[in-house]
C-alpha cells in the first residue's frame, strides 16, 4: 500500500463509487483526509481516512486486501475508527468482521439524504428562540477551537483541520456556552466545494436540555446565507429525529463497522 499523491486523487475516484459520504468528496477534491491504494495508476482497492472515519473501496476480494485490513491501524492515527463502505458492497463488512472478530462490530447508522434543501427559515428561527435561558450561541473563534480540541466529546468539531488558522479560514461553527464553557455545538467537520459535513454534539452532563436544536438551526441558517450545503449523517435515533425536525429527509438504515485498536 502506498499513500496517494494530491494530483492522483481524481484517478482513484472510481474505487469509491457508491459511497455518498461527503468526507469522500472532500478528500477527492483535495481538501481533507489521506488516501492509500495498492497500486497506481491501476489500483484494485484503496482506503480513505478522514478523522475517525475510514472508507474502504474497490474489490474486497483482491489479493492484498486482507493484509490491509489486518494492519489497518498502520494508516489510522487514533485508537478507533468507523468503516463506511458502499451499501451494495457488504464484502467489506464481512472481511473486517472476519479479520477482527474481537475488536470490530457492525453498527447501523441512519441515512439522511444528501441534496440541496430549501429549509424553512421561519421554522429554524422559531427553534433558535427556544434556547433555554442562561445560555448563549456564539460563533467559533480561536478560543472555542481550543476548547473543542481539549475535550474528547468535542474534538470532532475541528480535528480534520490542520490548526486553528486552517479551521477559521475554511470552516465555521457555533457553540453554546455556559459561563464561558463550551457545552454544546455544531461545526464543519469536513469541507468541500459548496458543502460541508456537519458534526453536532453536546457534553454528556448537558444533554436533554434543549441545546442542540437551536444551535443546529443557527448553523443551517448560516450555511444557507453562505450558499453551502450542510450535509447531515445520523449515528443514532436522536440525531435522526433532530435532522427530520430541521427539514432533512430520512432514507433508512445502512451498515457500518466500528473498530478499536
Amino acid at each position: 500500500m502506498r499513500k496517494v499523491k494530491r494530483e492522483e486523487r481524481k484517478g482513484i475516484a472510481p474505487l469509491f463509487d457508491g459511497i455518498w459520504d461527503s468526507m469522500v468528496i472532500s478528500y477527492l477534491q483535495g481538501y481533507q483526509g489521506e488516501g492509500f491504494v495498492n497500486d497506481f495508476p491501476n489500483p484494485e482497492f484503496g482506503l480513505i481516512v478522514s478523522g475517525e472515519y475510514s472508507f474502504p473501496g474497490g474489490d474486497p476480494g483482491a489479493a492484498g486486501v486482507r493484509d490491509m485490513i489486518e494492519h489497518v491501524f498502520d494508516y489510522i492515527e487514533g485508537n478507533e475508527t468507523t468503516f463506511i463502505y458502499a451499501p451494495e458492497n457488504l464484502g467489506w463488512r464481512d472481511l473486517i468482521l472476519e479479520c477482527h472478530p474481537d475488536k470490530a462490530e457492525e453498527v447501523m447508522r441512519f441515512w439522511i439524504v444528501q441534496k440541496d434543501y430549501d429549509f424553512d427559515e421561519k421554522r429554524l428561527n422559531s427553534y433558535m428562540e427556544k434556547l433555554p435561558e442562561g445560555y448563549q450561541i456564539v460563533p467559533f473563534d480561536e478560543e472555542l477551537y481550543r476548547q473543542a480540541m481539549d475535550s474528547e466529546w468535542s474534538r470532532e468539531f475541528c480535528e480534520t483541520f490542520e490548526d486553528a488558522e486552517d479551521y477559521l479560514n475554511r470552516g465555521f461553527g457555533f457553540g453554546i456556552l455556559d459561563n464561558g464553557q463550551l457545552v454544546s455545538g455544531i461545526s464543519t467537520m469536513t469541507v468541500y466545494d459548496g458543502g460541508t459535513e456537519i458534526q453536532i454534539a453536546t457534553r454528556e452532563d448537558y444533554r436533554r436540555r434543549g441545546l442542540a436544536l437551536p444551535c443546529a438551526a443557527r448553523f443551517i441558517l448560516e450555511a444557507k446565507k453562505r450558499g453551502i450545503r450542510p450535509c447531515w449523517d445520523a449515528a443514532n435515533e436522536t440525531s435522526r429525529h433532530m435532522a427530520v425536525k430541521l427539514g432533512y429527509e430520512y432514507n433508512g438504515e445502512y451498515s457500518t463497522v466500528h473498530m478499536r485498536r
